[in-house]
């Protein structure tokens, strides 16, 4: 029947039988094919379909815990990483219409390198330039490119210093010299201030047994990707909470569960990150994680922001 409707007798009929505001916020978050999702689940069993809208679209995505843009721009690097490429082509307009920027877009997307390789990473990046490209906004991504040589010309290692956490010892200390003057300083020094809440023991590894693949390592991932600037630390390490928990990695998890609430991310943002994620992977893989971010929160002394407000 509503497959017969013009497209707004359409959006009507579905507003009269599941409720305006269901309809409303899936048109605000998924305009260019909403309709279409509910009219193929309708036609299936429009019991599901009523219940999966009043958990998704008038649940989960109405939470005030984190902004729509950070939401749908982790969401899109979970459903590359998950290789659920349909709904990754099609998140890609809902983060849009939620205030990214295309290029932001694309950042996400390579930024997942790290995680996902470089062969999945470009088959996304490949399908971001077809939906920007039907969307006539490729302009932006061409005219926004950082220059060859990256962000590197606008860092210091005297600047960066000054933002390094402080070492827990004289033999920390001796230690991120020797790396220095090993790897160079524009790796290390990322690492350091991002990430030195993290075991040193993979790195200490590498240097041990193949330090050729430390310094590309170093390079690449710490020197090139994480200080490009096209996102802020918060959002990269939220995105990277998002990765690791469609993936079911449990160690990188909580490494980036505490990297994200030491470089700005709230422990509700965290949450939210992963309840919204119950939608996509389901129940099991996010009870797990909450209580790993209860673990962290309270090893952190932040237990108290992670309590809901009475």
């Amino acid at each position: 029947m509503a497959n017969a409707m013009n497209p707004q007798d359409r959006i009507e009929y579905f507003k009269k039988k599941y409720g305006a505001a269901l309809i409303d916020n899936g048109l605000r978050l998924r305009p260019d094919d909403f309709i279409d999702e509910v009219a193929w689940r309708d036609r299936l069993d429009q019991h599901y379909t009523r219940a999966w809208l009043e958990f998704t679209y008038g649940g989960l995505f109405t939470r005030k815990g984190l902004d729509d843009k950070t939401r749908l721009l982790v969401s899109v690097a979970q459903f590359l990483a998950m290789g659920e490429l349909e709904e990754f082509e099609r998140q890609i307009p809902s983060a849009l219409s939620a205030g990214a920027s295309p290029r932001e877009v694309l950042e996400i997307i390579l930024q997942s390198t790290v995680y996902i390789g470089y062969v999945k990473a470009s088959r996304g990046a490949r399908l971001c330039e077809k939906v920007l490209t039907r969307l006539g906004r490729m302009d932006e991504i061409t005219s926004t490119q950082l220059p060859l040589e990256g962000r590197l010309p606008e860092r210091s290692l005297a600047a960066e210093r000054l933002h390094w956490p402080a070492a827990k010892s004289p033999e920390e200390t001796a230690r991120r010299e020797q790396l220095i003057e090993k790897y160079g300083w524009k790796g290390v020094s990322t690492r350091i201030r991002t990430q030195n809440h993290q075991s040193s023991e993979t790195i200490n590894n590498y240097d041990r047994i193949d330090s050729h693949y430390l310094g590309l390592w170093f390079d690449f991932i710490y020197g090139e990707l994480y200080p490009r600037g096209i996102i802020d630390d918060r959002t990269r390490l939220l995105m990277m909470v998002g990765i690791c928990l469609a993936l079911n990695e449990p160690v990188q998890l909580e490494n980036h569960i505490r990297g994200a609430m030491l470089l700005g991310a709230t422990p509700r943002e965290v949450l939210e990150v992963i309840v919204n994620s119950t939608a996509y992977v389901g129940m099991p893989t996010t009870v797990q994680v909450v209580r790993v971010l209860d673990r962290v929160a309270k090893e952190e002394g932040r237990s108290a922001e992670l309590a809901q407000a009475s």
